[in-house]
């Protein structure tokens, strides 16, 4: 079974990040935030970031143009202006990134993408692009760093359907998606970015 890793890079300490990486063995980091760039941590702006993971022999891909969150074609949006992740799963350039990851785990590298939450919950890096892996790429594994655990997919999606559990309709008398399906549907609209008030993900 292939693996891939996901990690947000919160506020850390650079040097904490990196010690978090190599506890897992990360040596391939792809970075999936449209704007490769914080407010919050200059520390991990896409220059300075990429440098210092490269002085400690971790490689940095920026993939945030085809496996990022933040869209404004309406074609990808849902009528409140919150980005639609199964939309996006079908554009050519998601679709792209998907295949380059795909090969890159495939050649053995071992890969972890990488957002700004720290709350891997909270952030696309698992409602869009590990829900779709876990669905299409069932030989890999996907697993969330913590500071003091890892968690997998399964792991968070029980908490979905946890959360949304009130609000999901398990008869299918006014759906015919599956209750896992309407959970991460909710997940989307809860996190996702507004492209009309410019707030959400990343």
């Amino acid at each position: 079974m292939k693996e891939l890793y996901t990690v947000g890079h919160s506020i850390y300490e650079p040097d904490d990040f990196i010690a978090l990486l190599k506890k897992n063995h990360i040596n391939t980091i792809v970075d999936v935030r449209s704007t490769p760039y914080s407010k919050f941590a200059s520390q991990y702006n896409r220059e300075t970031l990429k440098q210092y993971l490269k002085e400690n022999q971790i490689c940095y891909i920026f993939m945030g143009d085809l496996l990022g969150a933040r869209y404004e074609d309406k074609d990808l949006l849902f009528d409140s202006g919150k980005v639609n992740f199964k939309k996006v799963q079908e554009t050519t350039p998601f679709q792209s990134g998907i295949s380059r990851l795909n090969k890159g785990i495939t050649k053995g590298y071992n890969i972890s993408l990488m957002c700004s939450e720290k709350e891997a919950f909270d952030c696309h890096r698992f409602g869009l692009i590990s829900e779709y892996i876990n669905k299409h790429l069932n030989d890999i594994d996907i697993k969330h760093i913590y500071p003091d655990k890892i968690l997998s997919q399964k792991d968070l999606e029980n908490k979905l359907l946890k959360k949304y559990d009130k609000h999901i309709d398990y008869l299918g008398l006014e759906t015919d998606k599956k209750p896992l399906e309407q959970a991460y549907t909710f997940r989307n609209e809860d996190i996702a970015y507004n492209a009309i008030t410019k707030e959400g993900d990343e």
